[in-house]
């Protein structure tokens, strides 16, 4: 058998077990499947502490028609709601939830996102947040347009876990591979209006413990990235 023959053999032998190797490790259930169904309407309350919903207040940003489409194929739920304390203070909470968190399909850096609306984004930084007794990573900016202000405060989560970046996305989603899944994810965001960054940093964090302080411990693990994978 010549050499040629014989290399374009191992050639073809590579190519079918990269192919048989790809087949295994695409996932071929959800995560979402294993588990009780989320719905953000039930999981968060509209009244905690000393917070309740503004009905009057619009979402922080509108999504252009070409990002909608984008957010509906990514998003299976997404909850936006504005609100306020008995003092007047106001804080913009998004949730966002896909059950297929996949390469071709994953929540959008929030940064991107108002960029695209025509925001100025300064002080793009990770922070660490205390939530309820746990150490949460999470990305914050101070949005600016016109005269809009916008401290915010967010993060993702995939297979309830926070991922802070492209590697920690990839090693999580090979993760759940090698198990045969594919894990689910979240967008946590919240915002407010405020000149001052950290004012308005300083308010959302007293939200965010009023929040995850009242609602069911489930979904204060699904929403902190403190669960435990659900893997098979």
């Amino acid at each position: 058998m010549s050499k040629k023959v014989v290399l374009s053999s191992m050639l073809t032998l590579m190519m079918l077990s990269s192919a048989v190797g790809a087949y295994w490790l695409t996932p071929k259930a959800k995560v979402a499947d294993q588990r009780e169904a989320v719905n953000l309407e039930a999981m968060i309350p509209s009244t905690f502490g000393d917070w309740i919903v503004d009905p009057n207040a619009g979402a922080s940003v509108a999504a252009s028609p070409d990002a909608q489409a984008t957010a509906d194929k990514i998003y299976d739920q997404v909850l936006s709601r504005t609100y306020v304390n008995g003092s007047g203070e106001r804080i913009m909470l998004t949730i966002t939830y896909g059950s297929a968190q996949t390469q071709e399909l994953k929540a959008h850096r929030q940064e991107v996102c108002y960029g695209a609306q025509g925001f100025e984004i300064r002080d793009l930084q990770n922070a660490t947040l205390s939530i309820t007794g746990h150490q949460v990573p999470a990305t914050r900016m101070f949005a600016i347009k016109g005269g809009r202000t916008e401290p915010v405060t967010y993060w993702f989560t995939m297979g309830d876990e926070v991922v802070m970046g492209r590697l920690e996305r990839l090693m999580v989603q090979i993760k759940y591979s090698f198990a045969g899944v594919i894990p689910d994810g979240m967008l946590v965001r919240v915002s407010s209006i405020s000149p001052v960054a950290q004012q308005g940093y300083d308010l959302q964090g007293k939200f965010l413990n009023d929040l995850m302080a009242l609602v069911a411990p489930r979904t204060a693990s699904q929403l902190l990235g403190t669960g435990q994978p659900t893997l098979r």
